[in-house]
């Protein structure tokens, strides 16, 4: 069996699997909100598809995706 790279490579692995699951068509913008500073939608997209680690956009994405799962399961 394989060693894992990164001791907590499940909880990240995790972690985008949920983003990919519940992270709503536009979410850019809310990104910049929660992250309180401009940075480029290409380099967010970027950090989405695991090109770059990133912590604070990871995490960002992340709060996106649990607000956008909390108003889905909301409305219905």
């Amino acid at each position: 069996m394989s060693k894992l790279i990164y001791p907590y490579q499940n909880t990240i692995n995790e972690r985008f699997d949920f983003i990919d699951k519940w992270l709503p068509a536009r979410y850019t913008g809310s990104v910049n909100i929660i992250l309180k500073k401009q940075e480029d939608p290409d380099y967010i997209r970027k950090v989405r598809n695991r090109l770059i680690n990133d912590e604070a956009v990871i995490d960002a994405l992340y709060k996106v995706s649990l607000f956008n799962k909390i108003q889905v399961e909301t409305e219905t």
